[in-house]
C-alpha cells in the first residue's frame, strides 16, 4: 500500500513527460528568421564604391552561417541589415579621407535592433576587398547569434 503512491506519482510523471513533446506552441510573433541585406547607402568616395558586393555577400554568409534565412525580397524580411558609409573629409597632412562603415539591423517595425561600426575611422585607402571581409565576418558575427526575439 505504501508503494502505490510513488508508483502512481513515477507514472503521472512519465505521462507528462510524454505529452510535452506535442505541445508544440506557434511561432512568436516578434521572432526574427529572415533578414534582408539592402545595399550599402551614403557617399563613399568612388574607389570604395566597388565594395558594395562584397558587403552584401559576407553579410549574407554570415547572416546564413548563424541560422538566419536571406531573404530574398524586402517584403518576405523579418529585419533589415542596413550599411553606409560615413565620410570624413582629409585633414591636413594625409591624402586621403577617412571612413567608417557602419551596419544596423531594423526590425520590420523599424525599431534598431543592433548598431555596429564595421570599419571605424580608417583611411580609404587602406581597405581592401579581404580587409572589409574580414571585419564583417568578425564584428558582425559577434552581434548576431541566430535567430531571436524582437523587444
Amino acid at each position: 500500500m505504501h508503494r502505490l503512491r510513488p508508483a502512481i506519482l513515477c507514472f503521472l510523471g512519465v505521462v507528462l513527460l510524454g505529452f510535452v513533446g506535442c505541445s508544440a506552441g506557434s511561432p512568436q510573433a516578434g521572432l526574427i528568421r529572415s533578414v534582408y541585406v539592402e545595399g550599402s547607402v551614403g557617399a563613399p568616395p568612388p574607389d570604395l564604391a566597388q565594395y558594395a558586393d562584397v558587403i552584401h555577400d559576407t553579410s549574407v554568409r554570415v547572416l546564413v552561417e548563424r541560422g538566419f534565412v536571406a531573404a530574398m525580397e524586402p517584403a518576405s524580411a523579418d529585419a533589415f541589415l542596413r550599411a553606409s558609409w560615413l565620410s570624413r573629409p582629409a585633414i591636413a597632412g594625409t591624402p586621403q579621407s577617412r571612413v567608417t562603415l557602419r551596419m544596423t539591423l531594423v526590425s520590420r517595425g523599424g525599431a534598431v535592433l543592433s548598431d555596429l561600426d564595421i570599419v571605424t575611422d580608417t583611411p580609404a585607402g587602406f581597405l581592401s576587398r579581404e580587409r572589409i571581409s574580414d571585419h564583417i565576418r568578425e564584428k558582425l558575427g559577434t552581434i548576431i547569434r541566430g535567430p531571436r526575439s524582437v523587444p
